[in-house]
């Protein structure tokens, strides 16, 4: 596990907090034209936590998760990962953070097409350094857990869109991370995929206690989640607990997406 940081900020203190932003406000700028993408984000979200980030295109939620996930550095205020303060940390202890305590997941699957689902789901543990049978042990494990062990061996173009999104998560969790970011996960799977992907998500968070945060267009995906976070012009207008029976995937849910 990553070694906390002994120059950390005193309030950076062990807690049950999985991420929090403080005042977060990222700005673009591209000669004369300057974006303001967040304009002073104040979020905590917990240990065990199923998140949704919802909100129109434009509106800065794929910029909040990558400055909650550390892929976004260049901002005012802070964000505590793991209660590091990424200010406070060097772009090779950032990296390395984000490795071992972090997982991805997007839409694209990004899955190395020329090795089988097995050596796919191996790579984040032998990036780590890890050698020998353990590696190979722990991705078997994971692709038992997502119900793909028998496709093991198939490479990405032998799976369906929602296999390879399976073996995409099984590399997310290879490494067993505190907090998984997933980027419209379901975007480019068929309604019967994606009803299976939440699912899956919903087991592994419910069983591991890992904190789930997707950002997602989609209202039925985000219905099926424990909060919901609305986001609009960069700033969050609504943050909620989901408590009502979810519909069935692919049956819009008014709450969600507005």
């Amino acid at each position: 596990m990553f070694r906390r940081n002994r120059n950390a900020a005193p309030h950076a203190a062990a807690d049950d907090t999985a991420v929090e932003a403080r005042g977060l406000r990222k700005v673009y700028r591209t000669g004369a034209i300057v974006v303001e993408a967040l304009r002073g984000i104040d979020l905590r979200i917990e240990r065990g936590e199923l998140v949704a980030i919802v909100g129109p295109s434009g509106c800065g939620k794929t910029t909040l998760l990558n400055c909650l996930a550390g892929l976004e550095h260049a901002f005012e205020g802070d964000v505590l990962l793991a209660g590091q303060s990424l200010r406070a940390l060097s772009d090779n202890r950032r990296a390395l953070l984000r490795a071992e305590a972090t997982g991805f997941i997007f839409q694209s699957f990004n899955l190395l097409p020329t090795l089988s689902a097995l050596e796919n789901v191996e790579m984040p543990l032998l990036i780590a350094g890890s050698t020998g049978g353990e590696v190979r042990r722990r991705a078997l494990e994971m692709l038992d857990a997502v119900g793909l062990a028998e496709r093991a061996h198939h490479r990405p173009a032998a799976l369906s869109g929602g296999q390879q999104q399976r073996v995409a998560i099984a590399r997310a969790l290879v490494n067993r991370p505190a907090i998984i970011w997933a980027d419209e996960p379901t975007g480019n799977l068929d309604s019967e995929s994606s009803a299976e992907i939440i699912e899956l998500v919903k087991r592994l968070n419910r069983e591991n206690r890992q904190t789930f945060v997707i950002v997602t267009h989609a209202a039925d995906i985000a219905a099926h989640t424990r909060r919901l976070i609305r986001m609009r012009d960069g700033q969050i207008v609504v943050d909620q607990a989901i408590t009502e029976l979810a519909p069935p995937i692919g049956q819009r849910d008014p709450r969600a997406v507005s």
